[in-house]
């Protein structure tokens, strides 16, 4: 399998759409550490200025990976190369594995250029900056990578199950734009119903009056919305507010995903 793991990130490496990956994210990761910067500047003093250029990869990272994976993995039935591993003695769990283990390191890397984007200013921040409570950072840098596992978990499995790679680019794009609505409509309910605060109602005969709400917990159904769907994720590791459960939530869908593709890749008639 190491093999096939070295073939995999040889010819990434001289892939075009990996290689402009790699460049778009060192605007993306300066733009979101001159946020923070832009921030403290204007008196802004949140656990977020650490989290947001450290965790920030996370909020764009499923954008990034279903064009890279789709562009890349998708052409391997169109080459044969699947076929040709098969017919070389590989086993199918290998080749899958092989896959998923090449797509995470690829995201990773992706991850590291874009920490290295602004890692000249991190002397400054450390000295201007207040420092996050270490628990929390640990735990918001812990989750980003198993969201970065997650989300490359369920590329690589339609990448294994689509043999059309147009299809397959039409079907992570439309999976990672359905994530980002039910996302923002998740996070919408969530501060709807735990919101408390003032608010201006009109009675029956017209009169204005400002009511006063206590903060209410949401339903069950929101609540794992709002700790599982990827891009809420995201946005809580940047703001350094992660609950122990997401990490959980982001392993679990690695290990169903990768369970399910394995199953049905045995299964799959490949010619």
């Amino acid at each position: 399998m190491t093999s096939l793991i070295r073939s995999h990130l040889v010819r990434l490496w001289k892939t075009p759409v990996f290689l402009l990956a790699l460049l778009v994210m060192l605007p993306y990761g300066l733009g979101l550490c001159n946020s923070a910067v832009g921030d403290f500047a204007s008196g802004v003093i949140r656990p977020g200025l650490w989290g947001q250029p450290l965790c920030g990869f996370g909020l764009l990272a499923g954008f990034v990976l279903a064009a890279v994976f789709s562009l890349f993995f998708g052409s391997e039935y169109a080459d044969g190369t699947i076929r040709n591993k098969l017919i070389a003695g590989h086993g199918r769990v290998s080749v899958y594995l092989a896959t998923l283990a090449a797509g995470l390191l690829a995201a990773l890397g992706l991850y590291g250029v874009y920490l290295l984007a602004w890692a000249p200013r991190i002397p400054w921040m450390l000295q201007n900056f207040p420092a996050p409570e270490p628990g929390k950072l640990a735990l918001c840098l812990a989750g980003t990578v198993l969201l970065l596992a997650g989300q490359c978990s369920v590329c690589v499995m339609f990448c294994m199950l689509v043999q059309r790679r147009a299809v397959l680019a039409v079907v992570l794009l439309l999976l990672m734009v359905f994530s980002l609505f039910a996302a923002i409509q998740g996070q919408d309910a969530y501060e709807t119903a735990t919101a408390g605060g003032t608010q201006l109602m009109i009675d029956e005969t017209g009169q204005k009056q400002w009511v006063f709400h206590e903060p209410g917990q949401a339903g069950p159904a929101v609540t794992f919305l709002y700790d599982f769907l990827p891009v809420c994720q995201a946005y809580r590791y940047m703001e350094l507010d992660a609950a122990p459960v997401m990490p959980a939530y982001s392993a679990g869908l690695t290990a169903l995903t990768t369970a399910m593709g394995l199953i049905l890749f045995k299964r799959k008639d490949i010619r």
